[in-house]
């Protein structure tokens, strides 16, 4: 079994999706050396994006393009 997180490249990370047994909610935790690693902080607004090849890509939103 695998344990999660995972690196599985040097920008590349498995996080497992996680479900909140009251709110039934999804998320994720991110790894904090994931965070430091690509400059993001708790509070940070990040966006999906879906990969041609069944995987996902998270991008920090630019705050000053938000408005």
């Amino acid at each position: 079994m695998m344990s999660y997180p995972k690196q599985i490249g040097e920008n590349s990370w498995i996080i497992q999706v996680q479900e909140n047994n009251k709110t039934k909610e999804l998320f994720i935790e991110i790894p904090p050396d994931a965070l430091a690693q690509v400059g993001w902080d708790i509070g940070d607004t990040l966006t999906w994006e879906e990969l041609p090849a069944s995987g996902w890509s998270l991008r920090k939103v630019d705050d000053a393009k938000k408005d």
